[in-house]
């Protein structure tokens, strides 16, 4: 399997959350860091890892897997991808659900973004919410059994400075696609992304931890594009 598939973790704070994104991919052929913020600019990275800006033109691996490095790929996730490239291709691009674990509970958000995809043509993207996705030529997607793991901070202090690096990270793929902000970006992503947490399955008594994650999820959207309207605004005061 570890020729077939490259791996790509989307940066946004780097640590300990990156560390552990890469080492649930060393499976990989290869593991590609997408850093549209800079944040890991200069630093060195560890053994068999690269920077691309898209890295499905940094790759000849057939198969392209994107995480964004507060994920981590369980073992049953990488079996499954293993089985599902192992047979004939059904699809150009998989979708793959997430199990969120914050705070002492566990919720799987409704709906899964494209992150397994047939690598020739293939674009990273934001989907919904603004949920990092990778864009296949060939239309249509099935989903894969198993879920990324995604691990939120301990405490909500450290979930706003994650917030925070996240949104810059967003902010930065927007810009990299010359998304103008409009004041619709305000309310649409933000009540996609808080709608997803809200309906998410979980434990019933999680109410507060729900609540947490479903505000957020919304603020994590409307951050990232007033982070978005700071780079436009700053481009446009520097002379030419």
């Amino acid at each position: 399997m570890s020729a077939a598939v490259a791996a790509a973790v989307l940066v946004s704070r780097g640590g300990p959350r990156l560390e552990a994104a890469l080492a649930s991919v060393a499976w990989a052929s290869e593991r590609i860091l997408i850093d549209p913020a800079a944040r890991l600019a200069g630093e060195p990275l560890p053994a068999g890892v690269r920077r691309a800006e898209e890295p499905a033109d940094a790759t000849s691996a057939p198969w392209l897997l994107l995480l964004e490095e507060h994920e981590v790929v369980p073992p049953a996730l990488a079996d499954s991808i293993a089985a599902t490239l192992g047979a004939p291709a059904r699809f150009a691009a998989y979708r793959i659900g997430q199990e969120v674990r914050a705070f002492g509970a566990t919720f799987h958000p409704v709906g899964a973004p494209v992150r397994l995809v047939e690598r020739p043509g293939a674009r990273l993207g934001l989907g919904p919410g603004l949920s990092p996705e990778l864009r296949a030529l060939r239309r249509g997607a099935g989903r894969l059994e198993g879920r990324l793991v995604v691990r939120a901070a301990d405490s909500l202090a450290a979930a706003l400075d994650d917030l925070d690096a996240d949104a810059a990270a967003l902010a930065a793929l927007l810009a990299r696609q010359r998304v103008v902000p409009r004041l619709r970006h305000l309310v649409l992503p933000a009540l996609a992304a808080g709608t997803r947490a809200f309906a998410a399955r979980g434990a019933r008594w999680a109410a507060w931890q729900r609540w947490i994650l479903t505000v957020l999820g919304g603020y994590r959207a409307v951050v990232a594009y007033a982070k978005l309207w700071e780079i436009r605004r700053a481009e446009a005061s520097t002379p030419r």
